[in-house]
């Protein structure tokens, strides 16, 4: 689109250059067309203009328009490569008079930055729900510390990348959210330290947090000691208890034979050596090894 004003009976010189991208290196390369047309139509459609294009070089080509009239013009090239397909360039051209001025009906008023943001996946809570906590911060910053975390989650609980995450436990997004928020407190967080002062005139006012040996749900404060107690809670949940080896003798196996069934209790009730040999009589030992009975149910 042309940046300058074009006023009718001006000759204007519309350029066009052909190119592409290499889909390897991602640079641009030129293209020759064998042939290019220019097509030149009004806001009506009409075709002002359709001739072929003078070439600056085997990429770059040139028409020189004179306007006889205002408004809106569409400028078309269409370069035919050797391989038979159509390479086409379109822009737009407004020519005014000296009375009456045509520009486009849609500017941009404002500067306006766009940020491109690398793969954040993947993101097992919504980056908004953290932003009316920290309005000053932006959502690929949240987004990308929700990735962290979500990462973390997901190497924890050996996720795969195309499993249903939507039926994880609550505690989960709770501590994505509570880590997420203790990262940005430290950036943008007021009050959420570990010692706050405040000072008004003769009012002073100090705000601090006692070191505890263990931070829980009940006695967390501030974001990160929240983040830590869930945390603890998430590992606990994945560790589990290792095999047990009653008193040593691997070789022996709880079974129920060589005792009698309580009827009240269900359980299985043995002699005791007292029992069984009598007041102050030691039972016989074979390389004192332990007597060839079953196990109590609480040995």
């Amino acid at each position: 689109m042309s940046t300058q004003k074009v006023l009718v009976n001006d000759t204007v010189r519309v350029r066009v250059r052909f190119v592409d991208i290499n889909p390897t290196t991602g640079e641009e390369e030129d293209l020759s067309p064998l042939t290019v047309a220019v097509e030149i139509t009004d806001s009506s459609s009409n075709v002002v203009v359709s001739e072929n294009a003078n070439a600056f070089s085997s990429s770059s080509f040139y028409y020189d328009f004179v306007p006889t009239a205002a408004g809106e013009f569409n400028v078309k090239f269409s370069g035919i490569l050797d391989n038979g397909n159509t390479v086409i360039v379109q822009q737009k051209l407004y020519v005014s008079t000296t009375t009456e001025t045509y520009q486009p009906l849609v500017t941009l008023g404002v500067d306006e930055h766009i940020v491109f943001a690398a793969d954040v996946d993947p993101l097992y809570i919504d980056p908004d729900e953290l932003l009316p906590y920290f309005p000053d911060a932006t959502l690929l910053e949240i987004g990308e510390i929700v990735h962290t975390y979500s990462e973390e989650v997901k190497k924890l609980y050996k996720l795969r990348d195309d499993q249903n995450v939507s039926e994880l436990p609550v505690i989960v997004y709770d501590y994505i959210k509570a880590a997420t928020a203790c990262d940005l407190t430290r950036t943008y967080g007021f009050g959420g330290d570990d010692e706050v002062s405040i000072s008004l005139g003769d009012l002073s006012i100090n705000n601090r947090n006692v070191p505890r040996n263990t931070v829980t749900r009940d006695n967390a404060s501030t974001w990160c000691q929240i983040a830590t107690a869930l945390r603890k809670e998430l590992i606990a949940a994945k560790v589990g208890p290792r095999a047990i080896t009653p008193r040593g003798v691997p070789g022996e196996s709880i079974g129920t034979s060589g005792g009698v069934k309580d009827p009240e209790t269900g359980k299985i009730v043995y002699l005791s050596d007292r029992e069984l040999y009598g007041p102050g009589r030691q039972p016989p030992r074979d390389n004192d090894q332990m007597p060839q009975r079953d196990l109590r149910s609480y040995d």
